[in-house]
């Protein structure tokens, strides 16, 4: 058990150093205009293009160079030690219908309620492995510039549990298919699967949205209620349904809002209509019976031409889907969509401010190479906007970034992802479960709040304790510290495997205020005792909080 005296001895130490100044102001403790320095540009680039540097990390990206660093992660092949350990989450790998074929059982008749219970649990056991499986990965894979780039998709092409019905089929295989399949390839290409798959077809309920019905159909349905209920007010109900079940333009809009052209960005509102109008008919094939694949549904589509960003959209009576397919086609080569992707990648990767010259370098890139993820990644990294000091520790960590990068950078071993999921949730930033379809922000601001700071902190401490189950801190870890090195030496190496970046001057006196606290109190000192005292102050420490 931890003594009072330890805790209180940390928490002096974390408001000593983090109380007085916004999060974003320490550890700067260089001129602006001075290059960083080797260390530094390694550190920077695997805070931006990892989750964070595990153990050795540095050291191999120092001794290979940064092109060979990005070389490497660009052409990695299987992480078999990784593919090992996702052996046990046999849901993964599944389609949509094996999904619900083995994990969705009907409810028997006059089922217990333990029955009930055990059936509830089984149906969830899809949606639990696939949030452990991108932990997993986000903690393991040496492919971390993969691991970034399904982050920064999946909060750009967000679909979302919370959505219910059958959503909780949809979200392993959209995982697999649409999001890491193409993480590090072609834009366009999973703009196109997305606009196809069940998972944001049902999340933005385009699968129900079909052109409204004729004054005929209108009056067919009436009469045919009427006829069957032999009541003229559920006739009228009918007709209020039917019209009910009408144009959807929540995907439309969002298609263009958040996918591609940016808000209010090159179209106005009769723009996402016709969109709208267009995309009828796509919807999935549902029901019991149903294969959950894409499916278009001619007899709901608006068969008249339309009017879209300034163009004719031809009518195809036969063959509606055309129509849509053209114009996602069209959306994903715009300008403006060029503009918004490129914009959103140097928020993303460099700051929260994007440099106006990085976004047209970024933009012509993605017009000259139709969307190539992985040309638009190197040419971040070509560009001197990325490498400026400006732009170092500029960004602010989410609550996933904070606790993937936290568990990287001691190489803990973890065997209960469920907790860290859990603390992600508790940090307001549950996976696969955002709402809104902005998916979660990356900035700041977003994140800057004095309860989240409390939360992280006390994260820190437990996790540096050992007081979050199945999560540990290993001894290969503390033994990367040199032996017999004096207490107060002590803490500078530790420093050096949790901030490879460096230390600011608030930090290191928190550090040391913390080390003396303890040799004061210490009959014998010993090193390892003092550690985790250490180690959850710098987890904790604004430096750490910065990205």
């Amino acid at each position: 058990m931890n003594s009072p005296v330890r805790l209180l001895t940390v928490s002096i130490g974390l408001s000593a150093a983090f109380a007085v100044f916004p999060p974003l102001m320490w550890a700067q403790t260089s001129s602006p205009d001075q290059p960083l320095s080797t260390r530094e540009r390694a550190a920077h680039l695997l805070s931006r293009f990892s989750f964070g540097p595990a153990p050795g990390e540095i050291e191999h990206l120092l001794e290979i160079g940064e092109q060979a660093w990005l070389d490497e992660q660009f052409s990695a092949g299987p992480d078999l030690v990784l593919a090992d350990m996702l052996g046990s989450l046999e849901s993964i790998e599944m389609s949509i219908a094996e999904i619900r074929d083995e994990y969705n059982l009907p409810a028997e008749e006059n089922e217990s309620n333990e029955d009930r219970r055990a059936r509830q649990r089984l149906e969830n056991v899809p949606r639990q492995e696939l949030l452990q499986s991108v932990a997993m990965r986000a903690i393991n894979s040496r492919n971390q510039l993969e691991e970034v780039l399904c982050d920064f998709w999946r909060n750009h092409l967000n679909v979302s549990f919370t959505k219910g019905g059958p959503s909780k089929y949809f979200i392993t295989e959209w995982e697999n298919e649409v999001i890491r399949a193409n993480a590090r390839g072609s834009f366009p290409a999973m703009l196109r699967l997305s606009a196809h798959h069940p998972a944001m077809l049902h999340y933005l309920d385009n699968s129900s949205s079909r052109r409204p019905p004729s004054k005929q159909e209108l009056r067919e349905i009436e009469l045919r209620t009427r006829r069957r209920t032999g009541s003229s007010a559920q006739g009228e109900a009918a007709v209020d349904l039917a019209l009910q079940r009408g144009l959807n333009e929540n995907y439309a809009r969002e298609l263009l809002e958040l996918h591609t052209l940016g808000v209010d960005n090159y179209y106005k509102q009769k723009d996402v209509v016709a969109l709208a109008e267009i995309l009828t008919g796509w919807t999935f094939s549902g029901g019991r019976n149903g294969t959950f694949t894409f499916e278009f549904r001619n007899n709901m589509h608006v068969p008249d031409k339309k009017r879209f960003l300034g163009k004719t959209i031809k009518s195809d009576r036969k063959d509606g889907q055309a129509e849509g397919e053209q114009v996602l086609e069209n959306l994903a080569m715009h300008k403006g969509t060029a503009q918004f992707i490129a914009m959103k990648m140097v928020r993303y990767f460099v700051a929260d401010e994007p440099p106006e010259s990085l976004v047209k370098d970024l933009t012509r890139t993605y017009a000259k190479t139709d969307g190539d993820i992985e040309q638009m990644v190197r040419t971040i990294v070509a560009s001197d906007e990325f490498w400026s000091r400006e732009n170092y520790r500029c960004k602010f960590k989410t609550p996933w970034e904070f606790l993937v990068s936290s568990l990287r950078v001691v190489g803990a071993e973890t065997d209960n992802l469920r907790a860290i999921l859990k603390a992600s949730a508790e940090m307001s930033q549950p996976l696969y479960q955002c709402d809104d379809p902005t998916g979660w922000y990356d900035t700041a601001e977003a994140w800057l709040d004095p309860g989240v700071m409390a939360l992280r902190w006390q994260a820190a401490l437990d996790f540096a304790y050992g007081r979050v189950r199945g999560v540990s801190v290993p001894d290969h870890f503390w033994d990367a510290i040199p032996e017999n090195v004096l207490p107060r030496l002590w803490q500078h190496h530790l420093t050096r495997l949790v901030l490879p970046g460096g230390a600011g001057e608030r930090t290191r006196a928190a550090l040391g205020f913390t080390t003396d606290a303890y040799l004061k109190k210490a009959r014998v000192p010993d090193v390892r005792e003092l550690g985790p005292q250490l180690l959850g102050l710098l987890l904790g420490s604004p430096e750490f909080q910065q990205q």
